[in-house]
Formats: structure tokens, C-alpha cells, sequence
């Protein structure tokens, strides 16, 4: 088991890309805040796929779960990150009108935050899976309390960008 030159300078060559490699990545990620959203978000964007596929699985058929596995990845990973981006500039806009046209002294609009959110979550399901009303309706649904779940389990992913209700 020796090792000829050519090896030799073509498994230096491997030891050094690595390096490079490994060393790109550190400074990628040079904050440790940065890599835990990175690992959480990952996390957060496979239970929400399973919850999806599940929720697909049991309520559409096992066909439609198969045909749109990537879909679904596509779809958890919107719900996750952009979702709560969204829903928190809303509540900003409604808390800004809200304050502006406060009639009975408090600011109730921002409560239809939540409301917005279960109605985007619906319409992305019902035109990303292409599935009928009443499934998207208990998809969302059953999607939307797991992601209740999920956030008040890891609140860490919900206010890390400062976007949290």
C-alpha cells in the first residue's frame, strides 16, 4: 500500500480544497447566531415538510403526496421563513392604521394578523398542491397548528430575525 507521486500530489490537492473549503465556511459563518438560524430553519423546514406530506398523505391521497414531494419542501420552507416575515410587516401596517383610526381607544386590527396568515397558508396550499378547497381548508389547518406547536416549542425561531408577533 504505497503511495505513487501522482497520488501523492493529487491527495495533497483533495487536503487542500478541503481546507479552502473549510475555511470559506468559517468565515461564512463566523457568527455562531448565524449557523443555529441556519441548523433551525433546516430543522424547522423538515418537520414542516413531514407535517405537509402527512397532512397530504391522509387527507388528498397517497398519488398526490408522491407527485408533489418536492413541492411540499418548497412549501414548508415558505411556511417556516418567509411566512412569519410577511405576517410581521402586516401587523405593523395594521398596527399603524389601527393607531391612526383608533375609534374606541385600543387597536384591535393587528388581531387579524393570525387570520391573514391562516388565509395565505390556505391559498399557497391550495395552489402549490393543486388540491380542492375543502383539503386545503383541513391541510392548512392541521399545517398551521403543528407550526403553532413548533414555534411555541422553539420561540427562538420565530423572533430570530425580529419579525415575531
Amino acid at each position: 500500500m504505497f503511495i505513487k507521486e501522482g497520488e501523492y500530489v493529487f491527495l495533497n490537492l483533495k487536503i487542500n480544497i478541503l481546507k479552502y473549503i473549510s475555511g470559506a465556511l468559517k468565515m461564512l459563518f463566523q457568527l455562531e447566531s448565524t449557523l443555529m438560524f441556519v441548523l433551525w430553519l433546516i430543522l424547522a423546514t423538515v418537520i414542516v415538510a413531514i407535517i405537509l406530506y402527512i397532512s397530504v398523505l391522509l387527507i388528498a391521497s397517497k398519488t398526490k403526496a408522491s407527485d408533489k414531494k418536492f413541492v411540499i419542501v418548497i412549501l414548508a420552507f415558505i411556511f417556516v421563513l418567509i411566512i412569519p416575515i410577511i405576517l410581521g410587516a402586516i401587523n405593523q401596517v395594521l398596527g399603524v392604521i389601527g393607531s391612526l383610526v383608533a375609534f374606541s381607544g385600543s387597536n384591535y386590527l393587528t388581531q387579524l394578523t393570525p387570520i391573514i396568515g391562516f388565509l395565505i397558508i390556505l391559498v399557497l396550499t391550495k395552489f402549490f398542491i393543486s388540491i380542492a378547497w375543502d383539503q386545503a381548508v383541513w391541510i392548512s389547518l392541521l399545517t398551521l397548528f403543528f407550526l403553532f406547536l413548533l414555534y411555541t416549542m422553539i420561540p427562538e425561531l420565530y423572533n430570530f430575525l425580529g419579525f415575531g408577533l
